[in-house]
């Protein structure tokens, strides 16, 4: 009987404890009969029990129950040979808490639960997304006590702030237990090896990293995410993780062995015709996610973390490698349509990143509901923006969120995300302050990171004193933060950017836990005038009637003067009238000089909402003449005032 028709018996992978005690399941194709210790604690040296456990006759499953077992409690598994040597202890891959002891992985206890409080369930068309790390958020905070500082409970100090600057959801680089060493590569600098920070090599899909807690430990770390998360839906905030489901920290040929490939390589790994490992992560391996087992293995952590835990939603890590099969070839039907269709996981956010390394881009092919990263609108708006000709019209389309084509009909614009920095990459001010990316911290001589950022320094390369260059940034900045917020599509933010964090030029800043990528609050005073801007902009985003209602608005180009859009390739500015109950007339001029627009006549009569020349914080303005001159590369936002009849 194969593997995949005996699964229902064998549904609870894992430790599930009941009263009585708990069932131990397991699954392995590479061991003759498995080994389970039951300790007492994380730390104990003498194991409460220890059984041999002999193979299931019909599949690979090991399993039994054991009584007496509580929460709290830690098992480990290991492999016994048919020599009946045994291997090391090998971390179970749905253990929900680990910890590594005395060179042994050590498996925590714990009780099943349901999330009972409510979460905000924010439609698609009002969610405003920032993307942040944990550990760097507040590693440098003064208003955090030291010992929060990087933590989950540091992070629930920020929630005020987070409310204030009115972002809906937090999206937050991954967090699951992770191998921090996969590639080794070493400070220039220091000879210091360095570690990967941002923690994209997971092994464990169902346990926390405890370097996140104030209590480093599996139960504390769990404790305290509850905490946060608690806290993030009192305040109406919404929280989404990174998640890695394409690959795992136990790397390629030569990596570490902590679970899958003890257990059953073979499964849950992707191979060339070759015998080699497939490498479509870019990190040495590939998880075989059409494989029943592994499928399960990913559909039971996400359920677990949205059912058992409370998160909200779920961004996945080159998602192409999903929607794969065996050969990297796009499947019409693949885990991601299981996702897509499952009651529990349908019901909330799901985010894709529509590429992996070996070249496969999948942007628009991703079912309903999925939500989709756009680095089309990323880098027109960056290219456009830093100087570029030719591309109006693609500006255009991701003003209007239309620059994806999606092959799922039911997909509207809502589905398109959109941003101009992320983590990886470029921070926004070092886009505006760097031409060349600055990596060499990382080791690798600066061959890593990405090489085309579409970046420009404005005059000179980092850091300057130039009164024109900073000048010609902030502007730069203004004129981003609009383009981002004031086009339709679901926005997103990386932290920091509302106050020009700076990584130095670093684009690929995985390796980095130092001052170069913690998040400098100072700035936040130092660039008040930005961050007043960015709440401004956000405001605007959440109250304008047009990004709630757009069925009730038309849409027409024009260029300096009405109903002539200049969309030929040297053309630099586009004008966007957005007619209905509360219009709008939205004016991008990228020329390097000031040119004056014709208004559109109506009604009432034009307030300046925004304007980007200004370089402090400004109020309305009203507009009396059929004419407005726009400075060089500048934004302006008019909204049409309706002027209100009294009786006399």
């Amino acid at each position: 009987m194969e593997d995949s028709e005996i699964m229902v018996k064998y549904e609870k992978l894992g430790c599930h404890i009941s009263n009585e005690g708990a069932c131990f399941t397991i699954y392995a194709t590479q061991a003759y009969a498995m080994v389970l210790e039951v300790y007492k604690d994380a730390y104990q040296t003498t194991p409460l029990m220890k059984q041999i456990i002999e193979r299931n006759q019909e599949s690979h499953y090991f399993s039994v129950y054991v009584p007496c077992i509580k929460t709290g409690m830690y098992y480990v598994w290991r492999i016994m040979n048919e020599d009946y040597s045994y291997s090391p202890a090998i971390m179970d891959p749905y253990a929900k808490g680990v910890i590594y002891f005395q060179g042994e992985w050590r498996n925590l206890v714990v009780g099943e639960q349901q999330y009972m409080q409510l979460k905000p369930h924010i439609p698609w068309k009002e969610t405003i997304i920032y993307e942040l790390h944990v550990g760097h958020f507040t590693k440098i905070d003064e208003s955090i006590p030291k010992e929060e500082r990087g933590t989950f409970k540091g992070l629930i100090k920020k929630i005020p702030y987070l409310k204030e600057l009115g972002v809906t959801t937090l999206e937050m680089l991954p967090i699951f237990k992770w191998y921090a060493h996969t590639l080794k590569n070493r400070s220039p600098y220091t000879g210091e090896l360095l570690a990967d920070i941002w923690g994209y090599n997971t092994l464990a899909f169902f346990a926390l990293d405890e370097r996140y807690s104030v209590e480093k430990t599996s139960e504390g770390s769990l404790r305290e995410f509850k905490l946060f998360l608690e806290a993030a839906h009192r305040s109406g905030l919404e929280v989404i993780l990174d998640v890695v489901y394409n690959h795992s920290g136990e790397g390629g040929e030569g990596g570490v062995m902590i679970h899958f490939k003890y257990l059953a390589p073979e499964v849950y790994y992707k191979y060339s015709e070759h015998g080699q490992y497939l490498n479509c992560s870019g990190t040495g391996n590939t998880l075989n996610t059409n494989h029943p087992i592994v499928k399960k293995l990913i559909k039971d952590s996400l359920i677990y973390w949205a059912s058992e835990i409370g998160v909200d939603g779920f961004r996945f890590d080159l998602a192409s490698i999903l929607g794969q099969d065996e050969k990297g070839r796009w499947l019409r039907e693949s885990l991601l349509n299981e996702i897509a269709t499952d009651p529990i996981l349908s019901k909330v956010k799901l985010i894709t990143e529509g590429w992996d390394v070996k070249g496969s881009y999948d942007v628009g092919r991703m079912p309903a509901p999925f939500c989709e990263w756009s680095d089309y609108f990323r880098d027109t708006i960056r290219k456009f923006v830093k100087g570029d000709q030719g591309i109006v019209p693609s500006v255009s389309d991701c003003m209007l969120g239309k620059e994806i084509y999606f092959t799922d009909s039911r997909k509207g614009k809502d589905q398109t995300i959109h941003f101009i920095a992320a983590h990886d990459g470029f921070t926004m001010w070092d886009l505006v302050s760097y031409n060349q990316k600055h990596n060499e911290a990382n080791g690798e001589n600066n061959r890593d990171g990405h090489n085309a950022n579409y970046s420009y320094n404005w005059g000179a390369e980092g850091d300057t004193e130039d009164a024109n260059v900073i000048r010609a940034r902030q502007k730069a900045m203004r004129n981003l933060l609009c383009l981002l917020f004031l086009s339709k599509g679901t926005p997103m933010l990386l932290m920091g950017d509302e106050f020009a964090r700076t990584q130095k030029g670093n684009n690929n800043a995985f390796c980095q836990d130092n001052e170069l990528v913690w998040v400098d609050w100072k700035k936040s005073i130092e660039n008040e005038a930005l961050l007043c801007f960015t709440r401004k902009l956000i405001n605007y985003r959440k109250t304008l009637d047009y990004f709630k209602n757009e069925e009730a608005y038309t849409i027409s180009w024009h260029g300096i003067h009405q109903k002539q859009p200049d969309l030929s390739y040297y053309s630099r500015s586009i004008a966007c009238f957005i007619e209905g109950r509360e219009s709008l007339f939205f004016i991008v001029n990228n020329y390097y000089e000031p040119l004056k627009f014709e208004l559109p006549i109506i009604s009432g009569k034009w307030e300046c909402l925004i304007n980007t020349a200004y370089f402090s914080e400004e109020k309305a303005e009203d507009i009396k003449s059929t004419f407005f001159e726009v400075e060089a590369y500048s934004v302006c936002l008019f909204r049409v005032v309706h002027e209100v009849m009294t009786k006399v």
